[in-house]
């Protein structure tokens, strides 16, 4: 309606001759809030770079990608091309969304290929250039190339790809041998070579955790193969056993548990007779959360509500911000619900585990606009008018914990606030939909200048801007995550079934963190607890209670 007003009005304007129309359009930039994909693994949305990534199986015919569904956050918006429809994404395809101004999309699609080549004798694991159609397996010293048996073989997309050669077709590894591989009416030409290694065992990589560490050599694929290890300055050395040990190829990693943290250790790569030199690591601390019972806070100057945290508490853990909450910090300038008249994390005294004392995090609602009571590592940042709250999520970190212990007790009800805003494919029904509480723990390495934070709470959040939230489980700068969902009869762990359970009491929860990167170290933690789980989208239980107490890193 408002478009079309002032479409009307430049006509009347050009009519009248005389009359000049200084008035400026307003700037609206849409976003590709949500894409449904036939087939598709997942689909990520770029909101800075206006990019949606289709991730599709290796099965996927690229030519033909169909789009189900599209949804925008401005409902005026208008693509330059039809995009529910059937798409050629072998190439990036590039449209424009248009409101008042134009902005350039592109949807690309991404087929990840299982690829492998092993020959018989192998030494290491075989380096795969997809980029340049290549790859190389190495062998030992006095190995006939002219002669050799090729023990696996995939270039391709499984079960629709075609090669100009067989295995048994390829033995004369002399001068290489080129394998053309046809899938989906497109031809590659692949070169694989095998090469001579001047060495028959040797250790590439030791990744040291807490209480663990991988270790990865090269040897020679079908001879006896292992490692050794021992705390140092001990004598006797410990064989890793066989079911410990994954081997691709002729590249071995050995997964060593129950060490001790930050304890140096030695570790050496056997391949037959010969060995490799021992190598020194040292595993990491098991540092704790800070402050994760909750004992040390204060109350913020001048006013009745509290901050997470005691500068005058003598101990090291508890005198500095960790832990933030949406009742902003009055002590560091920062207006939160509080200075709105809403408090909506307390500390409690009276309901606990450890300690003197819990945190409460407390739905609230002012007007009709609902507050989820919080607690977060991070600092709040902000009040955005009287419609929502900005936070800068994470802490500097650096250790991989394997779960997450904590203590939990929830009473909530059906949502009595439903915001008009809610996407609709979350199915909330007012006086229905039971709220419910959301605990997330994520590891990642979020560079505050791509995620909008600061340097030591890199990630941020705009509960008014759906385009800066973070979904965790697929964001790229995330190697690690767990989540524990509460509901008014059971809970979830990390995506499983509901399981059915009394949650209005005191629980102990044990959230696994699932690692999908286990080379790379953190550089910050995020813990995030809401009493309300949509409160993002301001909906929920306008008196939803979350207790937490006793918050734990488990190492092993």
């Amino acid at each position: 309606m408002k478009k079309t007003l002032i479409y009307l009005c430049l006509a009347a304007f050009a009519c009248a001759g005389c009359i000049k129309n200084d008035l400026p359009y307003p700037v609206v930039v849409p976003n590709i809030t949500s894409m449904t994909v036939q087939d598709a693994v997942k689909v990520d949305i770029d909101y800075e770079a206006q990019e949606v990534t289709v991730y599709v199986s290796e099965t996927t015919d690229l030519r033909t990608v169909v789009i189900q569904s599209v949804e925008f956050d401005v409902d005026f918006a208008d693509a330059s091309i039809k995009l529910v429809g059937t798409h050629d994404l072998t190439q990036p395809l590039k449209f424009d969304l248009t409101t008042y101004q134009t902005y350039e999309w592109t949807i690309k699609a991404e087929r990840p290929v299982e690829r492998y080549f092993t020959v018989d004798g192998q030494v290491g694991a075989t380096e795969i250039d997809e980029y340049n159609c290549r790859a190389i397996a190495m062998v030992s010293e006095g190995t006939d190339i002219s002669d050799i048996t090729v023990t696996s073989f995939k270039l391709g997309p499984k079960e629709v790809s075609e090669y100009s050669l067989q295995p048994e077709q390829m033995r004369d590894f002399s001068e290489g041998v080129s394998v053309d591989v046809t899938a989906f009416g497109q031809t590659q030409t692949w070169n694989l070579y095998v090469e001579v290694s001047d060495v028959s065992v040797e250790i590439t990589k030791v990744n040291p955790w807490t209480t663990e560490v991988y270790v990865t050599s090269l040897g020679i694929a079908g001879m006896d193969n292992g490692f050794m290890y021992r705390e140092k300055g001990t004598q006797d050395w410990n064989k890793v056993a066989e079911a410990d040990i994954a081997a691709d190829g002729g590249s071995f990693t050995a997964h060593i548990k129950g060490l001790r943290p930050e304890t140096a250790y030695e570790v050496y790569a056997y391949c037959g007779t010969d060995k490799t030199a021992a190598r020194e690591f040292t595993t990491a601390p098991a540092t704790p959360v800070p402050n994760g019972s909750f004992e040390y806070a204060s109350k913020v100057a001048g006013k009745d509500y509290y901050k997470f945290y005691d500068p005058d508490c003598g101990v090291a853990d508890g005198s500095y911000m960790f832990w933030g909450s949406g009742n902003g910090e009055g002590s560091e300038g920062v207006n939160g619900s509080a200075n709105m008249g809403i408090v909506i994390t307390y500390i409690d005294t009276n309901d606990k585990v450890d300690g003197k004392q819990s945190v409460r995090a407390q739905t609230s609602q002012m007007a009709g606009i609902l507050a989820a009571g919080n607690i977060f590592t991070g600092q709040f940042a902000g009040l955005v008018g009287t419609s929502g709250g900005k936070v800068n999520f994470g802490r500097p970190w650096t250790e991989r914990p394997k779960a997450v212990k904590l203590y939990a007790k929830y009473a909530t009800a059906p949502m009595d606030i439903v915001s008009k805003d809610v996407p609709s494919g979350f199915n909330l029904i007012k006086g229905e939909t039971y709220d419910r509480a959301n605990i997330e723990i994520a590891f990642g390495y979020w560079d505050y200048r791509q995620y909008g934070g600061t340097k030591n709470s890199p990630v941020h959040v705009d509960t008014t801007d759906p385009s800066t939230f973070v979904d965790y489980k697929t964001d790229k700068s995330t190697i690690g995550y767990g989540q524990l969902i509460i509901h008014h009869d059971g809970y979830i762990l990390n995506g499983a079934p509901l399981a059915k359970s009394v949650t209005d009491q005191w629980v102990e929860y044990t959230i696994p963190i699932n690692y999908r990167d286990l080379d790379t170290l953190p550089t910050h933690i995020i813990i995030s607890c809401a009493a309300s789980q949509y409160g993002d989208y301001f909906s929920g239980y306008s008196n939803s209670k979350l207790w937490l107490d006793k918050v734990e890193l488990i190492y092993e």
